[in-house]
């Protein structure tokens, strides 16, 4: 099984022929979607500090050679101290750097282009792009693109052209490293170990909170 502080944890797997039960660890913290959705965006110090985390967990399942196929908001849980959870390997599967698929997974919103073209695709890079839409969900509270108009959002994918909302302040560094992660080319997007050395991110060491360390910090309470 897999083991990482930032994985939801798996208790016990229990067959009873017809039906599998899944005994997992509880995030108290709900979803991140709930959270964005309660606070309608979060800053960027809450920002960098869960998408630290989340780099982190996908560095791990890389290097386990696990794509996960299904990042997004609603499959990324908090524990009862705002630490990230990823969860719902449901479409995960072992794929080496080489290794490609042609099944379409994950939801249409956080889906690169190459997937939403029945293209044969790399589970790393897919999970690349899922996370920066992520990011882009965290600093706006909004999609950064429209999947009502899967054309037009396939267009700008393609087109590498990317939106932000006016009325949201963020800044240039954040920016860049979002629309360097949304490239349409796979192997253009930026890397998880040079997402860690942006500009954006070299200043937030990885840190998992507990209940003797977040007492002081300036992060907004999780839940």
């Amino acid at each position: 099984m897999l083991s990482h502080i930032n994985i939801i944890e798996i208790h016990e797997i229990i067959d009873c022929g017809s039906i599998v039960f899944i005994v997992q660890e509880y995030a108290a913290g709900k979803d991140l979607l709930c959270q964005i959705k309660k606070k309608e965006r979060l800053n960027e110090n809450i920002s960098k500090f869960l998408f630290r985390q989340l780099v982190e967990a996908l560095m791990y399942l890389k290097a386990l050679e696990i794509a996960h196929r299904d990042i997004k908001c609603e499959n990324i849980f908090l524990d009862i101290y705002g630490n990230i959870k990823l969860g719902d390997f449901g479409f995960s599967r072992l794929m080496s750097s080489n290794d490609i698929s042609f099944t379409f997974c994950g939801s249409r919103a956080y889906v690169p282009p190459e997937v939403l073209r029945s293209e044969p695709y790399t589970g790393f890079t897919v999970d690349l792009w899922s996370a920066g839409v992520v990011l882009f969900v965290m600093v706006t509270g909004l999609m950064p693109y429209n999947e009502h108009y899967p054309l037009n959002m396939l267009t700008k994918q393609l087109e590498h052209r990317l939106t932000f909302p006016r009325k949201v302040l963020l800044s240039e560094e954040v920016k860049t490293l979002i629309y360097e992660i949304l490239h349409p080319i796979p192997t253009m997007r930026k890397q998880y170990s040079d997402i860690v050395l942006s500009s954006w991110l070299a200043d937030t060491p990885y840190r998992f909170r507990t209940r003797e360390n977040c007492g002081n910090d300036d992060l907004l309470e999780f839940p």
